[in-house]
């Protein structure tokens, strides 16, 4: 069988017992046969336990079955973290739709994914076996583009780009983060480094709101208080993990968060206009007013 009929299995199970919150073998083994799931072959008991134990195995997710002989997923905070087991999972489920939505193509509209994804293989390749890699990259506020040796230590994905965070031989004692749509070139080389065994992906990021990161500044108390739509709109995304709603009326509501105020955080602050403001700190409070005004005097000039 192929891999992607296998993982078609995965995430048509989970996806089934999710929406079903409880559901027998029985009604298990009859859906499969009606979405043609595995060429109208029938879900043995046997097969629909390998496949539990694979789903477990591979995504973390437990499925379980209570005395009425209903199964369910025990565990249904897997499915809301940021892990690359659940993130994995929702990329696959999509996928699978998509491959079963070709007919209608020209009625799904997709967002664009930038260059750079031909690295992938290659990065992760070098993060597996600490390998340096020659890449050459030209910034946005690069005139020209540079080639340095960099030590990969883990990928991320921000708004539909990849980005690599990095050690350099031109930045040996800090970290420093590229975009994979900017690379130009990259090679590997024969050389390997040594990782620093107390790093954690998902620990260094826990602070930065996206890509922009400075680990000379410390995580500060932000408060900002949200209008109209952007209430809901926040409750539903965060912003952020550390968000928390701390106080609320019928015309406001108010947000903290524990986080950097790099400059993707401040954008993204300015992006929701006047249904989003800064109380706290003063100091951001200020820089974004700053910012505001002098938007409102190029509209005024022009």
């Amino acid at each position: 069988m192929k891999n992607t009929d296998t993982f078609r299995q995965y995430t048509w199970l989970v996806n089934t017992i999710l929406q079903s919150k409880k559901i027998s073998l029985g009604r298990i083994q009859k859906l499969w046969i009606n979405d043609d799931i595995n060429n109208r072959k029938p879900l043995s008991r046997t097969t629909f336990y390998r496949i539990r134990q694979a789903i477990d195995d591979m995504f973390g997710i437990r499925i379980e079955c209570d005395n009425q002989h209903q199964y369910f997923i025990s565990n249904p905070e897997a499915l809301k973290d940021h892990s690359t087991q659940n993130w994995m999972l929702q990329t696959l489920s999509v996928n699978n739709i998509l491959i079963d939505s070709l007919s209608i193509k020209n009625r799904l509209v997709l967002e664009e994914i930038p260059e750079g994804l031909e690295y992938l293989q290659t990065i992760i390749k070098a993060i597996k076996n600490n390998m340096t890699l020659k890449m050459t990259h030209q910034g946005f506020d690069s005139p020209t583009p540079k080639t340095i040796a960099i030590e990969p230590y883990c990928l991320k994905v921000f708004r539909q780009r990849w980005y690599l965070l990095v050690k350099s031989d031109q930045h040996p004692h800090e970290l420093r983060i590229y975009a994979l749509d900017r690379i130009i070139k990259l090679e590997e080389t024969k050389r390997t480094f040594e990782m620093d065994p107390s790093f954690n992906a998902n620990t260094f990021f826990k602070h930065f709101f996206g890509v922009f990161i400075d680990e000379k500044e410390k995580p500060i108390r932000i408060v900002l208080r949200a209008y109209g739509k952007m209430i809901p709109l926040l409750r539903t995304l965060p912003k952020h993990h550390s968000q928390r709603e701390i106080n609320t009326t019928e015309q406001y509501t108010d947000f903290e968060y524990l986080l950097v105020p790099t400059f993707d955080f401040k954008q993204e602050i300015l992006k929701e206009g006047s249904e989003l403001e800064v109380l706290e700190p003063q100091s951001l409070r200020e820089e974004i007013m700053t910012s505001l005004t002098n938007s409102l005097i190029r509209y005024q000039t022009y």
